[in-house]
């Protein structure tokens, strides 16, 4: 299981610390954290700076030749420059074109099993089935993962999925059990995913263990004792 970060360049750094496997970006992101304030390079920069991690940058255009172009001219930039494409008839042929040129590239926006099958045949590194967005269109994200993951168990290579559009630490663990090879996520949800209310309670009943063993201050394990009203 693997986890890619998001989001803003603090939000990269922390889950760059954190074991992240790779960044990923979207437009979105890049109009809440920059607000018009840098270019798509200057961004792609900042990042390759913010984090060593393989990076995949979102590009469009309106035909195959025009991703390709801008996906060569960021790539120039850092051989770990990869990008996101949207799951589309251009998109997937800028992907076929990207890939043989040996730039790793993601088919994004991805609702259907059909489209995954295209992703494998174009040979793209891996897929970015939408979670969240595919629950409120009324698709079974759950099944869809299990249904990609079955087909592509009977590939002898194909891309690796990688969840996303993922609301809750809900949404995580049920794309993990339907068989994503990786989720991908900002900061705050990779936060979350690492608590849970029955670690912090143990940890606090250990207090008065560490109590009994020479030298250990346990003061902020007692003041959260107090306020569960768990101390002696």
């Amino acid at each position: 299981m693997k986890i890619y970060g998001a989001g803003s360049l603090d939000d990269v750094r922390q889950c760059t610390a954190m074991g992240a496997t790779g960044i990923l970006t979207n437009p979105q992101g890049f109009d809440q954290y920059y607000e018009g304030r840098m270019t798509l390079k200057e961004i792609t920069e900042a990042l390759l700076e913010a984090s060593d991690l393989p990076l995949f940058i979102q590009v469009h255009g309106e035909s195959a030749e025009a991703i390709v172009e801008r996906a060569q001219q960021l790539h120039a930039l850092a051989d770990r420059v990869g990008f996101k494409i949207i799951a589309d008839p251009k998109g997937f042929e800028a992907i076929e074109r990207l890939q043989s040129e040996g730039i790793q590239c993601i088919a994004t926006c991805l609702f259907t099993l059909p489209q995954a099958a295209v992703a494998a045949a174009v040979g793209a590194f891996g897929i970015c089935p939408f979670v969240g967005r595919a629950r409120e269109a009324g698709i079974d994200a759950s099944e869809l993962l299990g249904a990609i993951r079955a087909a592509y168990d009977r590939l002898q290579q194909s891309p690796e999925i990688i969840a996303v559009s993922l609301k809750t630490v809900a949404d995580v663990d049920a794309a993990l059990r339907a068989g994503a090879d990786a989720v991908g996520m900002r900061w705050p949800l990779f936060e979350r995913m690492m608590c849970h209310p029955l670690s912090e309670k143990a940890e606090l009943l250990f207090a008065k263990n560490w109590a009994r063993v020479k030298g250990e201050d346990v003061g902020y394990l007692r003041r959260g004792l107090d306020m569960e009203g768990l101390a002696e």
